[in-house]
């Protein structure tokens, strides 16, 4: 997931976010009657992905008080050196945007998942050595925003950074011991066959650190296999042939340890997950009791104004290549504001 400077929803569509479907959007309408969106009917849960340098705090605000959003994912913290920040370089802790944002969100009934990483970063246990001030730079977000639950998004370079990986599992080895309850997921990007071998390999270094994963969440976006692809039956797909190798690693792992990320919308491959897809693929992860669903982003969650918007750059999966089609502010399809928002969270 690609994540842009911090830049206002009117400029928004010259931003991007890349690495299997991840985007932003802005605008909203009220709709009191639905409140679907909590979570997904058995223990699965609904966390759909907000760019929190997209100025989308509107977005978010609707999601929540009209959508019935319980739980997002704030997208995205990276390491600079051994530094943690947030992708528009301010501290984590001490961001006069995001920190507020959570704060109000928190007022509102929502909990936040911290995720980092990204396409345009990298996790601080990928950018620093020193084991001590990576785990205390990832124990500033559980302080600073009062989270539960932390979300690695491993791709580009760092999905095949071996050392990196060891410090990484480390690091969420040393946080659970230090944080009894907190759940940590991976983010991986995916193709309908499956995990890649370097995304196979991340489970393989949680195994080897002791490190059971509360989740394995999928990019299920930007296959770049032709602008016909079933976007709705590749991500079911996907997710069957991601939890058959998570078994060939760990046989404990179940449905309820798989997480599903479809890009909402036009993908950058030009592929289309509609409406429609949204509705199978909730009602298949909710039957098969998957653990989480999300989506990328919640800003992208209406129709766009223009054509012209519609073809902005933005996306998730930067390792394979595309045109981009994307837009961070716009799904690219006809829908009414949060329509995604409720047919995925509705299960």
């Amino acid at each position: 997931m690609r994540k842009p400077p911090r830049i206002t929803l009117a400029a928004a569509a010259a931003g991007a976010l890349s690495a299997a479907g991840i985007t932003a959007a802005g605008a909203s309408t009220a709709h009191p009657q639905i409140r679907s969106a909590a979570r997904l009917d058995g223990a699965g849960q609904f966390a759909p992905y907000v760019d929190m340098s997209n100025s989308a705090e509107g977005r978010l605000d609707a999601a929540i008080t009209d959508h019935g959003l319980k739980t997002y994912t704030a997208a995205f913290t990276i390491g600079s050196g051994c530094d943690n920040i947030w992708g528009d370089t301010l501290p984590v802790g001490n961001d006069s945007n995001v920190d507020p944002e959570i704060a109000k969100a928190k007022s509102e009934g929502a909990s936040v998942i911290i995720s980092s990483g990204g396409a345009s970063g990298e996790p601080l246990a990928f950018t620093c050595t020193d084991q001590s001030k990576i785990d205390a730079g990832y124990q500033k977000e559980i302080t600073a925003y009062g989270t539960n639950s932390l979300d690695f998004d491993i791709e580009g370079a760092a999905v095949a950074d071996t050392a990196g990986l060891a410090r990484q599992m480390t690091a969420i080895k040393d946080l659970k011991a230090n944080n009894p309850g907190l759940t940590a997921s991976v983010t991986l990007p995916v193709l309908p066959s499956g995990l890649t071998g370097d995304g196979i390999n991340v489970l393989k270094a949680a195994k080897a650190a002791g490190v059971k994963l509360d989740n394995v969440n999928v990019m299920a976006m930007d296959y770049a296999q032709g602008t016909g692809t079933d976007m709705g039956a590749a991500a079911i797909s996907a997710g069957k042939a991601t939890l058959a190798q998570m078994q060939s690693v760990d046989s404990s792992y179940t449905y309820a340890n798989l997480g599903l990320t479809p890009m909402i919308g036009v993908n950058d491959d030009g592929s289309t997950f509609s409406l429609a897809d949204a509705g199978s693929l909730a009602s298949w992860a909710a039957s098969n009791g998957v653990g989480r669903m999300s989506y990328w982003s919640v800003s992208r969650d209406q129709a766009c104004a223009s054509a012209a918007t519609a073809s902005a750059k933005g996306s998730m999966e930067p390792a394979k290549t595309m045109k981009p089609a994307s837009s961070p502010v716009c799904s690219g399809v006809s829908q009414s504001p949060y329509a995604f928002t409720d047919a995925l969270g509705k299960g």
